[in-house]
């Protein structure tokens, strides 16, 4: 997945890493040392200290911007544990990179009773076992981040991902190709992993018109300010980071539309090349108790995998009921999760130069 939120907070994050270089090398000596591969900002550093104080071990966690980045990495370098997303651990898988988990050994989560029921039913539809090979980490949605004050949700309603066309809005899509390749195809009724050249050709053309108007931008990291200042009144978003940008602006809200969207799931994953194998699933059980989940959840900002801990939080008592309807992960009939589908990947990456250089 895309996450915003992390990337705007991985500068920051890559300068205090830095700045405590020295120390953690001194703290680290003589103790067993686990290697974390993971986005930016995207785990409270209170569970990293926390398992390090209950293990006598040291932390090292290197991070990554995109799935792809993180795969090129791993081909070259070892860790013990790595988060990366759904179609990407289908490419792992493929590519030899990753062991199977032995649930044995988790002790604190039993995918069979804990999951979160959207994301069984999620991984169910699925004809690759995800859990053969990671465990849920964090999962959402994209959808429709809006100001409340300009756009109605019965107009929502009525146009969908086709909202994107008005020419009555100022507007924020995503630049990213898997995500605007996403809307289109599910605008145009199509599946997200479809490999018919017919249907991505369509596809093209529905984002080739987008990106011919005038009051359409397409941005990244920019958007996390852009829409706290209100600055669009739309904007394509994933589900966690519009939970943040909702906790700073009271004006905006989420929606997500029923002809079906991407539903991911990040997971944790062991890569064959694990120095500390055992550690890693030391690891897993600590940031999988319900309280480890609890924190991670509210500093990370998006929907916890444990039923227990994302049910509280949009639960009337939750800080986060307030933000529901970007937390609670509703599964349409039309979503999908991501497949690894090489053909289709090429051909949307290509297709994307295309379209940006309009």
């Amino acid at each position: 997945m895309k996450k915003t939120l992390v990337l705007a907070l991985l500068t920051l994050v890559s300068v205090t890493l830095s700045g405590c270089g020295v120390v953690r090398s001194i703290t680290c000596i003589n103790k067993e040392k686990l290697n974390l591969f993971n986005w930016g900002e995207y785990i409270d550093p209170a569970i990293l200290r926390g398992f390090e104080e209950e293990h006598n071990v040291c932390v090292t966690m290197s991070t990554f911007a995109s799935n792809e980045s993180a795969i090129t990495k791993m081909k070259t370098q070892a860790f013990d544990l790595v988060i990366p997303s759904d179609y990407a651990i289908e490419q792992m898988v493929q590519e030899d990179l990753i062991q199977t988990l032995d649930w044995s050994k988790i002790e604190n989560f039993n995918p069979n009773t804990d999951l979160a029921p959207g994301l069984v039913s999620i991984l169910n539809a699925l004809d690759f076992d995800l859990l053969d090979y990671g465990v849920p980490y964090f999962w959402g949605n994209v959808g429709i981040l809006y100001n409340k004050d300009v756009v109605s949700q019965s107009e929502l309603e009525a146009q969908e991902w086709d909202i994107f066309k008005s020419s009555s809005y100022e507007i924020a899509f995503y630049d990213s190709a898997r995500d605007g390749f996403m809307v289109a195809l599910k605008s145009l009724g199509y599946s997200m992993n479809t490999s018919t050249q017919t249907e991505l050709n369509e596809a093209e053309n529905w984002l080739m018109d987008l990106a011919n108007k005038n009051n359409v931008v397409f941005l990244t990291d920019e958007i996390l300010d852009d829409m706290v200042s209100l600055t669009y009144d739309l904007a394509l978003t994933y589900s966690g980071d519009a939970i943040y940008l909702m906790s700073e602006q009271e004006k905006l809200d989420f929606f997500v539309p029923n002809s079906g969207t991407n539903v991911w799931v990040d997971a944790l994953v062991i890569p064959k090349n694990a120095k500390n194998v055992d550690l890693a699933y030391a690891f897993i059980n600590y940031v999988l108790t319900a309280e480890s989940a609890t924190l991670n959840t509210e500093y990370v900002m998006y929907s916890s995998p444990r039923k227990d801990v994302y049910e509280a939080m949009i639960s009337e008592s939750s800080d986060f009921y307030e933000y529901r309807n970007a937390y609670n992960v509703v599964i349409h009939t039309n979503d999908e999760v991501f497949r690894y589908v090489p053909t289709t990947k090429a051909f949307i990456s290509d297709a994307w130069a295309r379209i940006r250089a309009l």
